[in-house]
C-alpha cells in the first residue's frame, strides 16, 4: 500500500544533541531560532500522555513558557502538551505512571534542570559528556540571557527557578499578550 505524503521535508528539523526532555524542549528551541532567525511563539510537544505533567509542571516554567491547556487562549507564547501513550497489550498505564512517578517527574521537580546526580548519569549513559553545552553552543551567536539558562545549574539546592526566565526570548512576559494572533 502506497501513502502520499504532504510534508514538506525541507521543513522538518532534527534536533539531536538532547538526552532527555527538558534538553530536548530547550534545546529545540535553540534550534528552531538557528533555522528561522526567530524564537516560536507556540509550542506544541508531542510525547507519551504519562510525561505530560512533567512538561507541564517542570519543563515548561523551567524554559520560561507558560503551560496553557487547550481550553485557554489567553497567552499569545503558549505551551502545550499531545499525549499518546502506547497500547495497553505494550506496557500497562499504571507501569507507566508508577514509571514516570519514579523515574521521571518524580526527579525533575526536584532537579528542575538536571543537574543533581540522577539526571546527570542518565544524560552521560546516553551520551552526554559534562561540559559538552559550551563547545555545543558557544559559538551560535546565542543571546547571553540563553546561554546563562544551558548553563545554570539551578541555584541554591539545584531546585531554583532560573533567576532571569522572563528576560528569555522566548518568554510570554516579554510579549504583549493582550492581542491575538
Amino acid at each position: 500500500m502506497s501513502t502520499i505524503s504532504t510534508l514538506d521535508q525541507s521543513r522538518v528539523i532534527a534536533e539531536t544533541n538532547a538526552t532527555d526532555s527538558y534538553q530536548n524542549l530547550l534545546f529545540s528551541l535553540i534550534q528552531f531560532w538557528m533555522y528561522t532567525g526567530v524564537y516560536p511563539r507556540r509550542v506544541t510537544v508531542v510525547t507519551h500522555e504519562f510525561k505530560r505533567a512533567r512538561f507541564m509542571q517542570c519543563h515548561f516554567p523551567a524554559v520560561g513558557l507558560v503551560p496553557v491547556g487547550l481550553e485557554q487562549e489567553d497567552y499569545t507564547h503558549k505551551a502545550t502538551v499531545i499525549g499518546i501513550n502506547p497500547p495497553e497489550e505494550i506496557t500497562l498505564p499504571d507501569t507507566l505512571t508508577r514509571g514516570e512517578a519514579t523515574n521521571g517527574i518524580g526527579l525533575w521537580r526536584e532537579d528542575l534542570y538536571g543537574v543533581n546526580p540522577d539526571l546527570v548519569g542518565k544524560r552521560v549513559r546516553r551520551g552526554w559528556s559534562p561540559g559538552m553545552q559550551n563547545y555545543t553552543f558557544s559559538c551560535l551567536g546565542l543571546e547571553s540571557v540563553v546561554l546563562n539558562l544551558i548553563l545554570y545549574d539551578g541555584g541554591d539546592h539545584c531546585n531554583k527557578w532560573f533567576p532571569k526566565r522572563e528576560s528569555l526570548p522566548w518568554s510570554y512576559t516579554r510579549h504583549d499578550t493582550t492581542k491575538g494572533l
